[in-house]
């Protein structure tokens, strides 16, 4: 536990709960420089822009820039990095146009035209990029990748060492990102017990029902807050999120023999009807686990295979909703 660097959880501020070997590993590979994007994938509300953040933190001392940038806080507010820097990013996402969202995710990219013809600066001796979830901005995940590599390999002005690291819950863009080598692909996952404990455990209503709120939750921060919204009554959620998430359940009905199998062993998709697997994956119920940053723990109890996990317990009980309102 970091008690240094704070994140907001259940409506205060806690200390940042320790991801142990996940955090070890990514650190170490981001300050070495990298020829190659690092994309990580992750459950949504996993905690991946509170590590991404994290990592901002302790990466400005290992390189002279350091810039972060997630959309889904607004195309300025979202975007951390020296004065300079951020004000010459967010010139040219207007000089471009468009949605400027878009446009910050664009530019954060462009460092020629930002180091060189707007800083005046021709030699960077280290720059780490930490790209939080821009998929949807841009669009095209798949040729923002592509960019991403060609500043890795080939930068515009000259740069000792360099770090581009993207993260993402889009699960459906992997296919696309995954189909060529213009990254590095690993998954990262939500919390393991041990930090899991550490964070419900900064709250006392929660930190008291820390095994029962890991049975159902899984190590995701978020769900534990959706929990405590529906006073953590576990049943309510999951009716809240089959009626938010317009779950397709003749689709489901139609596979129900697999369906059922992988509510026991998320790992029979592997061999799933593609049809299937690929909806599971892109409503963000089903996750595909490619090279783990660390050991995912949990097992089949809560639904975690080795090629495919439920995000978490809690999406396991929405399909199994689905299937019995099928009849």
């Amino acid at each position: 536990m970091d008690c240094g660097f704070r994140v907001k959880f259940l409506g205060r501020y806690v200390c940042f709960a320790d991801r142990g070997d996940e955090t070890k590993r990514l650190l170490d590979l981001a300050r070495r420089g990298r020829s190659v994007p690092l994309v990580i994938y992750g459950p949504e509300g996993c905690g991946k822009t509170s590590l991404l953040r994290y990592l901002h933190k302790r990466l400005s001392g290992y390189y002279d820039y350091v810039i972060y940038y997630s959309p889904l806080y607004g195309p300025e507010e979202g975007l951390t990095a020296p004065d300079d820097v951020k004000r010459a990013v967010m010139s040219l996402a207007r000089a471009v146009g468009g949605e400027l969202a878009s446009a910050v995710a664009e530019a954060v990219l462009a460092i020629g035209e930002i180091f060189v013809r707007r800083l005046g600066v021709r030699r960077v001796d280290s720059l780490a990029l930490l790209l939080d979830d821009v998929f949807q901005a841009v669009g095209n995940a798949e040729l923002y990748v592509k960019k991403a590599l060609n500043l890795a390999e080939h930068p515009p002005v000259e740069v000792g060492k360099i770090s581009v690291i993207l993260a993402s819950s889009e699960g459906e863009s992997l296919e696309a990102v995954g189909r060529h080598l213009w990254a590095d692909v690993k998954t990262i996952w939500n919390l393991n017990k041990a930090g899991f404990r550490e964070l419900v455990g900064q709250i006392p209503d929660a930190g008291q029902d820390a095994e029962r709120l890991w049975s159902a939750a899984g190590g995701n921060p978020r769900l534990v807050e959706l929990l405590a919204g529906e006073g953590w009554s576990a049943e309510r959620l999951v009716e809240k999120m089959y009626k938010v998430r317009d779950v397709d359940a003749q689709l489901l009905a139609k596979y129900r023999k697999v369906v059922e199998e992988a509510l026991a062993d998320p790992d029979v998709l592997l061999d799933a009807p593609r049809e299937l697997t690929r909806y599971l994956v892109s409503k963000n119920l089903v996750a595909k686990i490619v090279d783990p940053l660390a050991p995912i723990e949990g097992g089949k109890d809560l639904g975690v295979g080795k090629d495919y996990a439920w995000q978490t317990p809690l999406h396991r009980e929405l399909v199994r909703l689905a299937l019995r309102r099928t009849g």
